[in-house]
């Protein structure tokens, strides 16, 4: 020790500073081979909202994973430096794939791909089904997309990575990943008292679009596998995976009870009630009577606490469709209809998974979803109204409804209603005691011939000994499989609108050169597929949510401009009021006599009132241009401040900390050599 301190004695402070160095560099390169050698994996994610970090979810499905998966990401290099930003994304794409790699013990592989173009990669990569974007008029197509394959051929593709889907790539991932790990295709049961298979072969089919098989069936047909399920059934089959319920209108309680039990035994179900189905006033349901206009699953969403009312419908002034509501002078006159509703991205609550890329939907005479607490359940609002929302008699809403009285006795709530909702979580069944009782299960034929007098319950045959003998066998052993509560967790969603599953409300149909082509019209049918794959994966791809982004937008900016539309709108509809007041009493103060050329001739009073109208007409333009200006000054305002902190102040804080910290440095070393002066 006295050698070492003898060493370093009579060395300079310059040579004690390089020594230093040195020592440090060599420390350094030390920690780093045996960080290498040691720490091989670690990984530490420092993002705000943990972008790379998987989810619990996500790693239960990664360890169940039996055969290997491989993930081929084509991304063209050429794309990357015509678009720096998607050269960006296309990092955290990697980054992300790669954590899937680092935790699924060797069971998923990646591979990168670049398809430079007319190469074999290329080749490759159109075969598999990606979508190439042309670069520029040469007709050079570039390449950014994800294909995965499994041991047994099946492939799972992402045409087209865009960067508008980054919030949901853990969850595209995930469900690749699940979808080649579980290949089986899903089964959907069909369960509708609407007509939506239509009539084949009627007459109805041939002279109305009405009695044609609905879009939606097709649609789902393409997806997956959809068996019929009776309305009358007892019991839900065992293969359903999912349980697709439509207007349980007259619901029969032997039917109610199957589908609870389907749903404890770990079933899942999109469910569809209505309190005012117009499809179901114009056109038969399966058995050729018409249904009810009104569903819902009674004892179900009791037990569940789901507080929905059948004889209302909701109506939300700041998302009514234009309407017809008649003729004035000849002329057409259009109204906001408050029952017909356009939603759009701002009536989508929370950031669900099966609101993906939903920004446009259409619903017809909805309901409204409440959720009182207690039942054990987890109550999550998918879609919702505005504030300028209030409910509506689904009773005055039959037929042609009077429009113009609907729209002037409106009065917003100030309350936003729930249109659908994802339930999920524990639950006890809503027949506690078993099976309903044995007259639940006898299936009783009509007689032929009704007598005079005698109403439809009179007209029923009586049951046999051996009708009877049935039921109560059929009863007996539903009670033997019997659930008071549920397995684990329930999943369902429901939406309060069936009329938003009609052709003409999510499509438009034409014919091209002899064939049938169907054009989106809303995002509905998005929704729809979107709640159903969900709900066929495991529960922890259910589970998932959307993650953060990396970009960040100014949403105190969005929400002061959705404020000012609540306000621009409200004088919209002030103004037409105006309008239409003022327009009645000219036609009450009309003077019958015509001058030349068949011209009104206008008193002084008419003259008067116009002029007055004017002046309101004026005063309330001026209101709302004050409202526009105003929206834009806070706007601009909160920019001037965001600019000065991120650009004036922030610079100058740093700037002012290191002019502090030197000058504190120079008086600190000032005084050192004052001391050593002294001494």
């Amino acid at each position: 020790m006295a050698g070492i301190v003898s060493l370093f004695a009579p060395m300079s402070r310059r040579s004690l500073a390089l020594c230093s160095i040195v020592l440090a560099v060599t420390l350094f390169l030390s920690v780093n081979i045996l960080a290498r050698g040691m720490l091989v994996g670690a990984r530490l994610d420092l993002t705000v909202d943990k972008l790379f970090t998987l989810s619990q979810g996500t790693h239960k499905v990664l360890s169940r994973i039996d055969e290997p998966v491989t993930l081929r990401l084509y991304f063209s290099s050429i794309l990357g430096k015509e678009l720096p930003g998607l050269a960006k994304y296309s990092g955290r794409v990697k980054d992300m794939i790669g954590e899937y790699v680092a935790n699924a013990g060797g069971k998923v592989r990646l591979v990168e791909i670049d398809p430079v173009a007319y190469s074999d990669a290329e080749d490759e990569a159109v075969a598999f089904g990606l979508r190439g974007l042309p670069l520029d008029r040469t007709g050079e197509q570039v390449y950014f997309g994800l294909v995965g394959t499994n041991s047994t051929d099946e492939e799972e593709i992402i045409p087209f990575l865009s960067p508008s889907r980054e919030p949901y790539l853990e969850y595209d991932l995930t469900k690749m990943v699940f979808r080649l790990a579980n290949p089986k295709r899903k089964t959907i049961g069909l369960m509708s008292w609407l007509p939506v298979r239509g009539f084949p072969g009627s007459m109805m089919s041939r002279l109305s679009s009405m009695g044609r098989p609905w879009q939606l069936v097709s649609q789902l047909d393409q997806l997956f596998q959809v068996d019929n399920v009776p309305t009358d059934s007892d019991e839900i089959p065992k293969k359903i995976d999912v349980l697709f319920v439509l207007h349980p209108a007259e619901l029969a309680e032997k039917t109610a009870y199957a589908i609870d039990q389907f749903l404890l035994r770990g079933g899942r179900a999109l469910i569809f009630v209505d309190p005012l189905a117009e499809i179901a006033q114009r056109v038969p349901g399966a058995g050729g009577k018409f249904v009810p206009t009104s569903s819902d699953l009674g004892p179900i969403f009791k037990t569940w606490g789901l507080e929905y009312d059948k004889t209302k419908v909701v109506g939300d002034m700041l998302a009514a469709q234009r309407v017809n509501a008649g003729t004035r002078g000849g002329r057409a006159v259009p109204l906001e209809y408050p029952a017909w509703l356009q939603l759009k991205r701002t009536n989508v609550v929370g950031d669900d998974l099966i609101t993906t890329e939903i920004d446009n939907m259409l619903m017809a005479s909805a309901g409204a979803l409440g959720f009182k607490a207690g039942s054990g359940l987890t109550f999550t609002p998918i879609i919702a109204t505005s504030e300028q929302s209030m409910l509506l008699e689904a009773e005055d809403l039959k037929g042609r409804p009077d429009f113009v009285t609907i729209v002037k006795d409106f009065k917003p709530s100030g309350k936003r209603y729930t249109l659908a909702a994802r339930v999920s979580g524990p639950v006890a069944s809503a027949y506690p005691k078993g099976p309903p009782p044995v007259a639940a299960y006898i299936k009783v034929k009509k007689k032929d011939k009704k007598k005079p007098g005698e109403d439809e319950k009179a007209k029923q045959a009586e049951p046999s000994a051996a009708a009877k003998k049935k039921a109560e066998t059929r009863r007996a052993a539903l009670a033997k499989v019997h659930l008071a509560k549920s397995k684990g967790s329930i999943h369902a969603v429901v939406f309060t609108d069936t009329d938003m599953l009609r052709d003409e409300f999510w499509i438009r149909v034409q014919n091209l050169l002899g064939q049938t082509i169907t054009i989106p019209v809303s995002d509905n049918m998005n929704l729809v597929t979107n709640a159903i794959d969900n709900m066929t994966g495991s529960d922890e791809l259910i589970g998932l949510r959307s993650r953060g982004v990396s970009v960040r937008p100014f949403t105190l900016v969005q929400e002061m401009t959705r404020k000012a539309e609540l306000e621009l709108r409200a004088k919209e509809r002030e103004l037409q009021s105006r309008q239409d007041e003022t327009e009645r009493k000219l036609r009450q103060l009309q003077s019958p006599v015509r001058g030349k050329g068949d011209r009104a001739i206008l008193s002084r009073k008419q003259l008067k009132e116009v002029e007055k109208f004017k002046g309101k007409l004026l005063t309330i333009r001026k209101e709302l241009r004050a409202v526009q200006l105003g929206l834009r000054k806070d706007i601009e305002e909160l920019e001037g401040r965001l600019w000065f902190f991120n650009i004036g102040l922030i610079p100058f804080l740093v700037a002012l900390t290191a002019v502090v910290l030197g000058l504190a440095r120079t008086r600190r070393r000032r005084q050192r050599m004052e001391t050593e002066a002294r001494g």
